[in-house]
């Protein structure tokens, strides 16, 4: 992992063919497919289940953006310590906003899946966006996110995973 300022986490997504909205955060609507859940109450102890849910769903990736767009909302959800402590753990040692976007390879997967149990449990907005750009993600400081897709196979999934409950493996009823 490692991670990009705004401009690269733009230029990634412009790149990739990705488009961007008039504040320069990616695109994901206009796939065939939306998924959109909330997760207010969700027990924080389920958060690593919905984070897997996210990574698991997102993939086949070769690389995966991760992309903070706002922090700050609930300043007694966030731990800054513990997470420039991991970021360090990668050689980072700017602050976010100066390097709001981490990008996974496709062997990062674990990686992926504890940078968004933080920035779920950190209350952030943040957009999840792999390429090849087969699914995207937004996740919401308001407790909710949207999983957007081409593939009405991995919407109706992703749909199914989100309704059952979260002690369930995946895939099984």
């Amino acid at each position: 992992m490692w991670c990009l300022t705004k401009d690269e986490s733009r230029d990634w997504c412009v790149g990739r063919g990705l488009k961007l909205d008039a504040a320069e955060n990616p695109v994901i609507d206009g796939r065939a497919h939306s998924v959109v859940t909330p997760f207010s109450g969700t027990n924080s102890s389920k958060l690593l289940w919905l984070s897997d849910v996210l990574a698991s769903k997102l993939e086949p990736f070769d690389e995966c953006l991760l992309w903070v767009t706002l922090w700050g909302v609930w300043n007694s959800s966030e731990n800054w310590h513990l997470f420039y402590r991991l970021r360090e753990t990668y050689g980072e040692r700017r602050p976010l906003w100066d390097a709001p976007g981490h990008l996974f390879l496709k062997h990062e997967r674990a990686d992926l899946v504890t940078f968004i149990q933080l920035a779920l449990i950190f209350g952030w907005d943040f957009y999840i966006t792999p390429a090849p750009d087969y699914h995207a993600a937004f996740v919401s400081h308001d407790e909710f996110l949207k999983f957007c897709t081409n593939d009405g196979e991995t919407a109706h999934q992703i749909q199914h995973c989100l309704d059952s409950k979260p002690d369930a493996p995946f895939g099984k009823e």
